[in-house]
C-alpha cells in the first residue's frame, strides 16, 4: 500500500501520543508500505512551531525530514500536477494543507491517513 501521513499523525507516531491508532502505528512502522510525508506537511508544521501551536518538536522541517528518513518515509514534493489538481477540488474543504493533501493522494494514488474527520467521505480512488 502507498501511503500519505497527515501532519498530525507523523507527529502522533513521533511522539508516542495515545491518539494515533494501533492499526496506524503498524502501518507507519512497517517497511512493507510506502509511506510518504507532504511537503505541504512539513510546511503547515513549521509555520505552527514559529506561531507557538506546536511545542516541542524543535524545528519541524528539520526533525520530521531526520524522522522520515531513518523510517524510509519519503518526501512528496508538491508539483504543479498537485497543485492543478487543488484548483479542480470541490470546495468540502477549506484549510488549504488539506487540500493540497487531498490533491497529492488523488494525483498520486495515494491513502491519505487521518484522524480529520473533514476528509470523511472523500473517495481518494
Amino acid at each position: 500500500m502507498k501511503v500519505l501521513i497527515d501532519a498530525h499523525a507523523i507527529v502522533w507516531w513521533m511522539t508516542a501520543n495515545s491518539r494515533l491508532s494501533s492499526t496506524a502505528r503498524r502501518l507507519m512502522g512497517s517497511s512493507e508500505h510506502q509511506r510518504f510525508l507532504s511537503l505541504a506537511s512539513l510546511w503547515e508544521l513549521s509555520l505552527k512551531v514559529n506561531t507557538g501551536r506546536r511545542k516541542g518538536l524543535g524545528s519541524a522541517i528539520e526533525s520530521l525530514r531526520q524522522a522520515a528518513a531513518a523510517q524510509a518515509i519519503w518526501i512528496l514534493p508538491i508539483t504543479s500536477e498537485h497543485i492543478l489538481r487543488v484548483e479542480s477540488l470541490p470546495l468540502h474543504h477549506t484549510d488549504a494543507f488539506d487540500r493540497m493533501l487531498i490533491a497529492q493522494a488523488l494525483e498520486e494514488g495515494l491513502t491519505l491517513l487521518s484522524a480529520d474527520v473533514g476528509f470523511s467521505g472523500i473517495r481518494f480512488r
